[in-house]
């Protein structure tokens, strides 16, 4: 199937988004037109799970299309010639003033398969101790580190319930990890 998809509407105010739609037909041969949504031309992003012993670094974010402040994993998208790697590093540093050390991509996800398609890695990684902290850019109001014993409760009772750290925790307990 040939990509088809011509740009409807485009934004490079902060980071850049462009909505996308193509003609497409059903199953049932009926005509639709199918959207799709660009995030940062398209780069992969990458979902931070630092680790110290038994314990995930979590981050409380404000997420204005939500409405409300989310406790979720660290997380971005690539900037331009980065690996998943090193958009994780950078994440984390941005955000936490912390330095990861021995990373390791635990494996992938698309976003939402029928309007997002954005690959994201899940990447772990420990905290430098012997690195000293930097001053965090200001996009996260809050860190704390949760035990992976509270981890369940957290899910169950809402405390997490951001999709890419639910991704991300399902990445994980899949390696048996949890």
């Amino acid at each position: 199937m040939t990509d088809g998809f011509t740009p409807v509407y485009a934004s490079s105010d902060g980071l850049p988004v462009r909505l996308e739609a193509a003609a497409r037909r059903a199953a049932d041969g009926s005509a639709y037109t199918h959207h799709r949504l660009v995030v940062s031309d398209g780069r992969a992003g990458a979902v931070i799970v630092a680790r110290d012993a038994d314990r995930l670094l979590l981050v409380l974010s404000a997420r204005e299309a939500a409405g409300a402040e989310l406790w979720e994993l660290p997380r971005g998208a690539g900037e331009a010639g980065e690996t998943a790697v090193e958009t994780a590093l950078r994440e984390l540093r941005e955000e936490t003033g912390l330095r990861g050390r021995d990373p390791q991509v635990l494996g992938t996800y698309v976003t939402d398969s029928s309007i997002f398609p954005q690959e994201v890695a899940v990447v772990e990684c420990r905290i430098d101790q012997d690195a000293p902290a930097t001053v965090p850019d200001g996009e996260v109001s809050d860190r704390r580190w949760l035990p992976l014993a509270e981890l369940a409760h957290a899910v169950q009772d809402g405390t997490i319930r951001d999709a890419h750290t639910l991704a991300a925790i399902a990445v994980l307990s899949s390696r048996g990890e949890l």
